[in-house]
């Protein structure tokens, strides 16, 4: 692991975990406690454009594969909120066949991408690098 990643941060940075699935956005929220942000959750991408029009937001987690709209869609669609135009985002997805899907992520305005199952390390070096990018 890399020391920075475990740095005391001046404020408290402010995640939004968006993935259909309960269980996974809980799972990655477990991973992240060791940075001691607080974590906020959205089911679908409507939930985390409104959720990122009426909070601050320091860093999406966004999955690419979730029903209706999907990943790519909502990170273009965060893009052209105001607060969300400078919010890093970091997309990840269980669809590790496909290397369409990571020109695809940095199209639609991605700063990260990362596939599924992923260890607690390599997440928390990642969003380490992504909030430093974002303080």
């Amino acid at each position: 692991m890399n020391a920075y990643a475990y740095e005391s941060l001046e404020k408290e940075q402010r995640i939004l975990i968006v993935d259909d699935e309960p269980a996974i956005r809980m799972t990655i929220e477990e991973m992240l406690k060791p940075l001691g942000c607080k974590i906020m959750h959205a089911g679908n991408g409507d939930e985390a454009i409104d959720i990122i029009k009426e909070n601050d937001v320091d860093l999406v987690i966004l999955d690419v594969l979730m029903p209706g709209r999907h990943g790519f869609y909502v990170c273009s669609a965060i893009r052209e909120v105001e607060k969300g135009r400078h919010i890093p985002i970091l997309m990840i997805t269980a669809v590790y066949t496909k290397m369409k899907f990571y020109f695809q992520a940095k199209d639609s305005g991605a700063d990260a991408y990362m596939v599924k199952p992923f260890k607690m390390d390599a997440l928390l070096d990642k969003v380490g690098k992504l909030l430093r990018i974002a303080v």
